[in-house]
């Protein structure tokens, strides 16, 4: 059996905007020993996007296993994995620390992993391990996984062309400024990484575009918004006219969007992206552009449906 990519394998990071949004009801504690700056300290984190996901948070709230699991379950080549290496993303992995950058993705994963289970199961997928080094083959033509234990509950791995990928994630002295965020879940995203606009989902495209031009930080994190859960923008502009330009491009294409749904006759559907982005707000503070959108479970529901 060939190791495939897919999204239990690597915790779901591939998704984690969906997974992200479950996790919103956890009222989030830095605690000891996962605290995200220090799992972030192993990554190389220049020009790339970054994201926290507090695994555990989700499982706590019991929308895991009801969302992802289920699915996974009924998957034999996950039940495989889970019988030969012993690791099971649904009650074992608690935090992850990821950062995708010139098309390769480097993981911190935090949890509970059996590592002569997990280095046997390399071999037998056609791969090899040496001092606990291990490299694989990926579902993708070219591409190799390759991990290593950094300490018993922490794992490196990387998705790359490059067999030595995992190498790359070492404790390193200069470490990344993470904000100290009260949601368990946050992403930052350099704008280099929205030029792409055709892998975006429709509608989000023209919102990436006004991104990409004078803004020095942007950071997506979603929680609780009273008894709702929302996804959240803060963005950081060059300065204070460019914030006004931003905050005025994402008001006229709000207003279009949703002029645009009424022409056709139709309604914003809670359960896709129409429902989603004619539901933001936006505000500005100086050079800061924030905007909210607010989480449906039907979205949420639809997106993990989508990707298993």
């Amino acid at each position: 059996m060939r190791f495939r990519f897919q999204p239990w394998q690597l915790a779901v990071v591939l998704v984690v905007l969906c997974a992200a949004a479950v996790a919103g009801i956890y009222k989030y504690r830095v605690r000891g020993g996962s605290n995200p700056a220090g799992m972030m300290a192993y990554l190389p984190t220049a020009n790339a996007t970054v994201v926290y996901l507090d695994v555990a948070a989700i499982r706590r709230s019991g929308l895991l296993n009801m969302i992802a699991g289920s699915k996974a379950a009924q998957e034999l080549e996950y039940q495989q994995f889970v019988e030969e290496t012993r690791f099971d993303y649904r009650q074992d992995l608690d935090a992850i620390a990821a950062t995708f950058k010139d098309g390769q993705v480097f993981l911190a994963l935090r949890g509970r992993f059996h590592w002569k289970n997990l280095m046997e199961y390399a071999k037998n997928q056609d791969g090899s391990c040496r001092n606990s080094y291990c490299i694989m083959p990926a579902s993708q033509p070219g591409r190799r996984i390759s991990f290593y234990p950094i300490h018993p509950d922490l794992m490196a791995m990387a998705v790359s062309k490059d067999d030595f990928a995992a190498y790359q994630i070492m404790l390193k002295s200069g470490k990344l400024a993470v904000p100290p965020f009260s949601q368990p879940v946050w992403m930052l995203v350099p704008a280099s990484a929205l030029r792409n606009l055709d892998s975006l989902p429709p509608g989000t495209r023209p919102f990436a575009s006004a991104l990409l031009e004078g803004t020095n930080e942007i950071v997506f994190t979603i929680g609780q918004d009273g008894d709702r859960l929302a996804l959240s923008l803060n963005v950081l502009c060059r300065d204070a006219q460019t914030a006004s330009t931003l905050l005025e491009s994402f008001e006229k294409t709000t207003a279009t969007l949703r002029k645009w749904i009424e022409r056709e006759h139709q309604q914003p559907n809670a359960a896709d992206w129409s429902g989603l982005l004619v539901a933001g707000s936006f505000r500005r503070e100086n050079e800061r552009v924030f905007g909210q959108w607010p989480l449906s479970r039907a979205f949420v529901a639809a997106q993990f449906s989508d990707s298993f």
